[in-house]
C-alpha cells in the first residue's frame, strides 16, 4: 500500500522560525509519510544538509530569477510529476494563495498555509491580508496560526476564516533539546553569567531595548554578558548602538548558526524582546525546554506561551528598565529561576511537543484519519 505523500512549500531553507518547524515536522513525519520540501525562493541554503539528512525527503529550489507567477507554473509541474496527498505551505501571503492556486488546479485535495505572524497595524496592510484571506476562503485553503494570538487578530480583520482552519501551536522535540542542552552544560567552563537571545536581526524583534536593558545591568555592576545569535538587517544599527551605549566588549554578535543547542547549554538566563508583530517564536519555547528561565516581553504571543507569567517573567513593551530589574532577578534568586524552570519544562511537554503538534496538522490535512488523543483535544480548546 502506497504511503501518503506530503509536499511543504517552505520560502526558503534559511534558519527562521517557520523554517525550523518544517524541519522539525519533516523529521518527526520520516517514517510515517514520504515527502518533499520546495524551497519557493531557493535561498538561502543554510538548512539544506539538515533536510537533505531526513529519510524519504526530496528536495526541491525554484529559480532564483522567477517571479511569484513563474514560480507558481514551476510548483504545479511538480505537483502533476509527485502527485502528494496533501500540500502544507508554510508561507502566508501571494505566495501561499498561488501554491494553493497551484494545487487545486492540479488536483490536490489536502491544503493548508501556516501564518506565522499577526497582521500588521496599518489600514492598507490589513486589507491587504483580509483579501489574503478571501482568496484562502475560494480555494479552500485552511489558514492554520501558529498561535492562539495570531488567529484573534486574524479574526479581528473582519474576514471570515477559511473553513477547517484552527491555530496549531509550534511544536519541538523537548527530550532530544533537553539532553542535548543538558550535555553542553556539562562541559561548559563557568565564568560570568551569559544572557543570550535567538531570533532574526529584524524589526518585528526588539533587540534595541534589549541592548539598553543590558547597558543598566551593568551600570548596577553586575558582571555579565550578552549573546546575540541571528542575523538579519538591522545588525549593523544594533552593533553601532552596543558601541554608543560601552557595551560592545560584552557582547557577541553570533550571527546565523545551526549550533543552537550547543550555545543554549552556555546560556543562564534567556531573554526574549520583541514586539506586538511577534507570532510565536519558537526560539522561546526551545529555551523554556532547555531549562533556561525566561524574560520575555508582555505582548499577546509571549504571554501565550509563557501561560500569562508562570513559565516566564513578562515585562512591558519598550521598557529597558523593567527588563533589567527582570534579569537581575533571574541571575541572583536561584530558587525562583528553579521554579520558572520546572514549570516552564511541564508547558512544553503539555502544550508545544512535536508529537501533539504533528497530530494536530495530520487533523488538519487528514480529518478522517486516527483521532486525536484526549491530552491533545484538550491542549488545542
Amino acid at each position: 500500500m502506497r504511503r501518503r505523500r506530503v509536499m511543504h512549500v517552505v520560502r526558503g531553507f534559511g534558519t527562521g522560525g517557520t523554517e525550523m518547524m518544517c524541519l522539525r515536522l519533516t523529521r518527526h513525519w520520516q517514517k510515517r509519510f514520504d515527502q518533499s520540501v520546495v524551497s519557493w525562493s531557493g535561498a538561502p541554503n543554510t538548512l539544506e544538509a539538515e533536510f537533505r539528512g531526513i529519510a524519504n525527503v526530496t528536495l526541491e529550489m525554484a529559480s532564483a530569477g522567477l517571479g511569484n507567477i513563474a514560480r507558481g507554473a514551476w510548483l504545479r509541474t511538480l505537483i502533476q510529476r509527485d502527485k502528494p496527498d496533501a500540500l502544507l505551505i508554510h508561507i502566508f501571503g501571494h505566495p501561499h494563495v498561488i501554491a494553493a492556486f497551484a494545487a487545486r488546479s492540479a488536483g490536490v485535495r489536502a491544503l493548508a498555509a501556516m501564518a506565522g505572524n499577526p497582521p500588521p497595524q496599518t489600514v492598507a496592510q490589513r486589507r491587504h491580508w483580509s483579501a489574503i484571506l478571501a482568496a484562502s476562503r475560494f480555494l479552500r485553503c485552511p489558514v492554520v496560526s501558529c498561535s492562539k494570538a495570531v488567529e484573534r487578530e486574524l479574526n479581528d480583520l473582519g474576514a471570515r476564516m477559511p473553513v477547517g482552519s484552527a491555530p496549531i501551536p509550534n511544536g519541538i522535540d523537548d527530550d532530544a533539546i533537553a539532553a542535548a542542552v543538558d550535555a553542553a552544560r556539562n562541559v561548559r567552563s563557568r565564568s560570568r553569567p551569559v544572557i543570550g537571545m535567538v531570533a532574526r536581526l529584524n524589526e518585528i524583534k526588539d533587540h534595541a531595548t534589549l541592548l539598553q536593558a543590558f547597558a543598566y545591568l551593568r551600570g548596577t555592576h553586575v558582571e555579565a554578558e550578552l549573546l546575540l545569535v541571528g542575523d538579519g538587517p538591522l545588525r549593523r544599527q544594533l552593533e553601532e548602538q552596543a558601541k554608543r551605549l560601552g557595551i560592545s566588549m560584552q557582547i557577541r554578535f553570533l550571527g546565523e548558526r545551526i549550533d543552537v543547542l550547543d550555545l543554549l547549554g552556555g546560556i543562564d538566563v534567556y531573554a526574549f524582546s520583541t514586539t506586538r508583530a511577534e507570532g510565536f517564536g519558537i526560539a522561546l519555547i526551545e529555551a523554556m525546554a532547555a531549562g533556561i528561565p525566561v524574560v520575555a516581553t508582555d505582548v499577546p504571543a509571549c504571554r501565550e506561551v509563557l501561560g500569562g507569567g508562570a513559565a516566564g517573567l513578562l515585562v512591558p513593551p519598550g521598557n529597558a528598565a523593567a527588563f533589567a530589574c527582570a534579569l537581575s532577578e533571574l541571575l541572583q534568586n536561584d530558587e525562583r529561576r528553579r521554579r520558572l524552570v520546572e514549570a516552564a519544562r511541564d508547558r512544553v511537554k503539555r502544550e508545544y511537543s512535536i508529537d501533539v503538534c504533528a497530530r494536530r496538522w495530520e487533523q488538519v490535512l487528514f480529518p478522517a484519519s486516527e483521532p486525536a488523543t484526549a491530552m491533545e483535544v484538550q491542549c488545542a480548546s
